[in-house]
C-alpha cells in the first residue's frame, strides 16, 4: 500500500471537546504535539463517530478502508531539536522531532518517523491535524493511521 499523507483542517468531531485557543509561540519555543492513533480495516463498516471527518478524507485515497477506531490520543511538549518517541500499537513507536517552532507563516517544522517507514519532514499548519496512513498493519490486519497536530500558534 502506498503512503498517503492527507492535509486536513480537521474540525475533528473527535477533538472538539479537547480544542482550545493556542497561545502565541516562537521558532525556539516548545511545541505541543498531539498524536491520535487510529486503526482502520477493510472489513465491516464501523466508524467511531469522533473519526467521521477523517474517515471520509482517508477513504478518498484509500477506498478499501471501511472501519475506523480510535486507539489513543496523547500530547507532549517538545523543544525544537528534541527527539521523542510516543507509543502507537503492538509495541511500535513513532519518533517526532520539532525542527522549529511557529515561523512567520505560522507553520512548525516537524519530522515524523512512523513505524517501518523512513522520515517524513513537513511544515505543519498550527492547530490542524495531518493524517498519515502508514504501511504498518497489526496482526489482526488493522492499518495504523497517525493524525498529528502542532501548537502553539502565532496570533489566534
Amino acid at each position: 500500500m502506498n503512503l498517503h499523507v492527507i492535509p486536513l483542517s480537521l474540525p475533528f468531531i473527535l477533538l472538539a471537546g479537547w480544542a482550545y485557543p493556542c497561545p502565541c509561540g516562537g521558532e525556539k519555543d516548545p511545541v505541543k504535539v498531539t498524536l491520535v492513533v487510529i486503526l482502520a480495516t477493510d472489513e465491516g463498516n464501523t466508524v467511531d463517530p469522533r473519526l467521521k471527518a477523517i474517515a471520509e478524507e482517508i477513504r478518498k485515497l484509500n477506498p478499501n478502508l471501511k472501519s475506523f477506531s480510535l486507539k489513543s490520543m496523547q500530547s507532549k511538549s517538545i523543544k525544537p531539536g528534541e527527539r521523542v518517541s510516543l507509543p502507537t500499537v503492538d509495541s511500535k513507536k513513532v519518533d517526532l522531532v520539532i525542527r522549529h517552532g511557529a515561523d512567520s507563516d505560522n507553520r512548525v517544522g516537524i519530522s515524523v518517523f512512523p513505524p517501518n517507514m523512513g522520515e517524513i519532514e513537513y511544515r505543519a499548519s498550527c492547530g490542524k491535524f495531518l493524517p498519515i496512513v502508514t504501511r504498518y498493519e497489526t496482526k489482526s490486519k488493522e492499518r495504523l493511521i497517525l493524525a498529528i497536530r502542532v501548537q502553539p500558534c502565532r496570533g489566534e
